[in-house]
C-alpha cells in the first residue's frame, strides 16, 4: 500500500479542534466555580433534594424508550448513517486512502448515540428549571462533535501506524467510552448540587511506585482482554453490532484482570503482617440510634474479640437520641464484659458523623475502631488489624471483609454475599497493595487516632461519610489496608423496599463523594484518586446510559441485515465473552468455601439490574443547580426587597417540607427514625 498523503492543515484543524473540545469538556471538571455547599469542610450544607420516586423513574424509562426509538428508527437509522457520512466526509478531507475511508463505515456509533439519548431524556425528566434543561441539551452537540474528531484521528492514526483493522474499531469505542466518562462527570458536576471539594492538603510523598504498578497492570490487562475482543470478533465477524456488544460486554474484564496481576504483585512482595507481642490499647467508637435490636449482639462480638487480642479494649457508644432500649441493653451488655470495657454517651440527635465525632472525642488510645451499630465482628479482628499499624507507619486506616449475618434468609442475603466477597476478599485487597482503595467501610474501620483528630473527624451533613473519611486521610498521605482475615458482619436489607433505600443513599453518596474528591485540577495523589475513585464513578453515572446502549444495539441489530446472518452463532459468541468478567467472582467463591451460594447465582442479573435502577433513581433525585449569571454580573444586580425575600423564604420552607436534605431521610433497613439513613457508608 503506498504511503498516505495528508492534507497537513486538515490534519492540524482537526487535533486542534479535539484540543479545543476536550478543553471545554475538562474545564468545569475543577468544580472552582460552584457554590452550592454552603458548609464548612467537615460540616456540608446542600440545598434540598428529592426523595426517590418510581413515577419519574417510569417516566425517564419511557422517554428514554422513545428516544432510543426515534434514533434508530428514523428513516431506517438515517441518523447513524448521518455520522458515519460525516465522519467520512471529515477523514477524506485529510487523508483520500480508501481503507481510511472505509474504516468510517464500520463505525457503529453507538456510544455518541447513547449519550445523546440520555442527555435528551434527562432534559425532559429532570425536576429543573428550562435554563437548567438546555444547559442539559447543549451537552448533546458538544459531545457529537468530540466524539466525531475522536473518531477521525483514531481511523487516521490506525491507517498510518499499519494497525490491523479489527484493532481500529475496539479503540474507537474505548476512546469514546473515556470521552463519554468525561462528559457524563461534566453533566454531573454542572448540574448537581454537590459539597464543596475538599480543604485537606496534599501531603503524599512516594506514590511513583504505586502509579508505576497499576499501570503496568493496565496495559498487561488491556493488551490481554484485547487479544481476546479480535480472536471473538474474527469468529463473529466484523458487523458494528457484534463489534460493539463484544467490547462492552469485555470491558468489565479489564479491571478484573487489573486485579489478578495486582494479585501476582501482592504474592511476589511477602506475607502479610503477622500479630506480635505488642499489644496497645484500642477505642472502639460506636454511633446508634434505636438500635435494640442488635447492640446486644455487636457488643458481646466485641467482648470476645477483645478476650482474643489481650489487650485494653474500651468502648464508647454514643446514643444519638434513641426512642427505644438502646442505652438500657448497651449498658447491661457491657456491665457483663469480662475482657473490655465501656460507657455510653448521649447525643445531641444530630446524625451519624456527630455521634461519631463526640464518641471520638472520648477517645484516648492511639488505635480507634469505628463500628456500625448493627454490625458484628469477628474474635480475632483486633488481633489481625493491629499489625498493619505497628508494622507500617504509612498505613493510617484498616478494612475487613464485610459480609451478611447467617443464617441466610433470602435471596438478597446471597446476592449480597457474592458481591461483598468478591469486594472484600478479592479486588478490594488487590488494589490496596498500590493503595487505590476509596472506601473503607463504617461496619469496620481501624483508624489512627491522632490522624482522625488531625482530620477533624468525619464529616456532617453528606451521604458516604466512611468513603470521605477514607479519601480525606489519603490526600494527608495515610494509606488504606484491607485483610480478608479481618471479618464483619452486618445486617441486609430483608426487602426490595429496604435495598432501595440503601441504594438510593449509597448512589448519592458516590456522587458526593467523587464531586467533593475530583482529581480533575485538585490534585491526584496515587491509584486511588487518579484510578479507582474516577472509574468507580464513571461506571456508577454512565450506567445509565447503558439502558441506552443496551436499547440501540438491540434496536439496531434488528434492523440491520447483516445481523441475521447466524443469529445462534452470535448468541453464543457473546455469550463466551462474559467468561472472563464472571469466572473471578466464582473462582473467589470455591476459594472462600462458599459453594452454598453458587446455586443462587443465577439471580445475580436481577440483582445487578435493581442495583442499577436504584442508582438511577438516586441520580434523578439529586438537587439541581440553578442557571445563573457569572458573580461579577451577580454582584451588579441591586438586592431584592424585604418583601420579596420574605416570600423566598417562605417558599423555600414549604418545599423543604416537600423534600429531603442529607442526614433527614428514609428510614434505614430495620430503623424506624428517617434521619438515620442520610449518613450511611457505600459500596457496591
Amino acid at each position: 500500500m503506498s504511503d498516505p498523503i495528508y492534507n497537513r492543515q486538515g490534519l492540524a484543524l482537526l487535533v486542534i479542534d479535539l484540543i479545543v473540545l476536550v478543553a471545554v469538556i475538562w474545564q468545569p471538571l475543577s468544580r472552582r466555580h460552584d457554590d452550592s455547599d454552603h458548609g464548612t469542610d467537615r460540616l456540608v450544607r446542600l440545598p434540598p433534594f428529592r426523595k426517590p420516586s418510581l413515577r419519574r423513574l417510569f417516566a425517564f424509562l419511557a422517554v428514554g424508550l422513545t428516544v432510543s426509538t426515534g434514533i434508530i428508527g428514523w428513516h431506517d437509522f438515517q441518523l447513524l448513517r448521518v455520522y458515519q457520512v460525516f465522519v467520512a466526509d471529515v477523514i477524506s478531507t485529510v487523508d483520500r486512502d480508501p481503507a481510511a475511508v472505509d474504516y468510517a463505515k464500520q463505525v457503529a456509533p453507538l456510544v455518541p448515540a447513547a449519550v445523546v439519548g440520555y442527555l435528551l431524556t434527562l432534559a425532559v425528566v429532570l425536576p429543573a428549571t428550562l435554563g437548567r434543561r438546555v444547559m442539559i441539551l447543549l451537552h448533546a452537540p458538544l459531545f457529537v462533535a468530540v466524539s466525531v474528531v475522536a473518531t477521525c484521528l483514531v481511523g487516521l492514526a490506525g491507517t498510518a501506524a499499519g494497525v490491523p483493522a479489527g484493532l481500529v474499531p475496539i479503540a474507537t469505542i474505548y476512546f469514546q467510552y473515556v470521552l463519554g466518562f468525561m462528559m457524563i462527570f461534566r453533566l454531573s458536576f454542572t448540574t448537581y448540587a454537590l459539597p464543596r471539594t475538599t480543604g485537606q492538603p496534599i501531603l503524599r510523598r512516594g506514590d511513583w511506585h504505586d502509579n508505576l504498578t497499576l499501570l503496568c497492570c493496565l496495559i498487561g490487562a488491556t493488551g490481554g482482554i484485547g487479544t481476546l475482543a479480535l480472536v471473538l470478533i474474527g469468529a463473529a465477524g466484523d458487523h458494528p453490532v457484534a463489534v460493539f456488544l463484544i467490547i462492552v460486554c469485555l470491558r468489565t474484564a479489564i479491571s478484573d484482570v487489573v486485579f489478578i496481576l495486582l494479585g501476582v504483585v501482592k504474592w511476589a512482595g511477602g506475607r502479610r503482617p503477622q500479630p506480635g507481642p505488642e499489644r496497645p490499647a484500642l477505642d472502639v467508637i460506636i454511633p446508634a440510634y434505636n438500635e435494640a435490636v442488635g447492640i446486644e449482639r455487636l457488643l458481646r462480638s466485641i467482648d470476645r474479640a477483645a478476650q482474643a487480642y489481650g489487650g485494653p479494649v474500651r468502648v464508647v457508644l454514643c446514643d444519638d437520641g434513641s426512642t427505644d432500649e438502646t442505652s438500657e441493653l448497651a449498658l447491661a451488655a457491657m456491665a457483663a464484659y469480662r475482657f473490655a470495657t465501656g460507657e455510653v454517651i448521649q447525643g445531641s440527635h444530630g446524625g451519624k458523623a456527630k455521634a461519631l465525632n463526640l464518641a471520638l472525642a472520648r477517645c484516648t488510645a492511639d488505635y480507634v475502631y469505628r463500628l456500625d451499630a448493627d454490625c458484628a465482628i469477628d474474635a480475632d479482628a483486633f488481633v489481625y488489624s493491629i499489625p498493619y499499624f505497628l508494622n507500617d507507619s504509612r498505613v493510617g486506616v484498616v478494612g475487613a471483609l464485610t459480609i451478611p449475618k447467617e443464617p441466610y434468609h433470602t435471596w438478597i442475603d446471597r446476592m449480597r454475599a457474592i458481591e461483598q466477597i468478591f469486594n472484600f476478599g478479592f479486588s478490594q485487597v488487590m488494589l490496596s497493595q498500590v493503595d487505590a482503595v476509596p472506601c473503607i467501610l463504617g461496619s469496620f474501620t481501624a483508624f489512627r487516632r491522632a490522624a482522625g483528630v488531625e482530620l477533624g473527624g468525619f464529616v456532617s451533613g453528606m451521604f458516604g461519610e466512611d468513603a470521605e473519611f477514607t479519601c480525606a486521610l489519603g490526600r494527608r498521605g495515610w494509606r488504606a489496608a484491607l485483610d480478608p482475615r479481618i471479618v464483619s458482619y452486618e445486617d441486609v436489607p430483608p426487602t426490595i423496599k429496604d435495598l432501595r433505600v440503601q441504594r438510593f443513599r449509597w448512589g448519592m453518596g458516590g456522587l458526593m463523594v467523587f464531586g467533593r474528591f475530583t482529581p480533575f485540577g485538585n490534585g491526584a495523589p496515587g491509584p486511588r484518586f487518579w484510578y479507582q475513585l474516577p472509574k468507580s464513578a464513571g461506571f456508577r453515572l454512565f450506567s445509565s446510559a447503558h439502558f441506552f446502549i443496551l436499547m440501540l444495539a438491540l434496536q439496531y441489530a434488528t434492523i440491520a441485515p447483516g445481523i441475521r446472518h447466524d443469529i445462534g452463532k452470535f448468541a453464543i459468541l457473546l455469550l463466551i465473552s462474559f467468561i472472563p468478567g464472571l469466572a473471578p467472582r466464582l473462582l473467589i467463591l470455591f476459594h472462600y468455601r462458599r459453594l452454598d451460594i453458587l446455586p443462587w447465582s443465577p439471580l445475580w442479573l436481577l440483582f445487578a439490574i435493581l442495583k442499577r435502577v436504584f442508582l438511577l433513581e438516586a441520580i434523578l433525585a439529586c438537587g439541581v443547580r440553578p442557571v445563573r449569571p457569572p458573580r461579577a454580573l451577580r454582584a451588579r444586580r441591586p438586592a431584592r426587597s424585604t418583601r420579596s425575600a420574605r416570600s423566598r423564604s417562605t417558599r423555600s420552607q414549604s418545599t423543604r417540607s416537600t423534600r429531603a436534605r442529607p442526614g433527614v431521610h428514609f428510614p434505614a433497613a430495620g430503623s424506624t427514625d428517617p434521619r438515620v439513613a442520610g449518613e450511611g457508608g457505600q459500596n457496591g
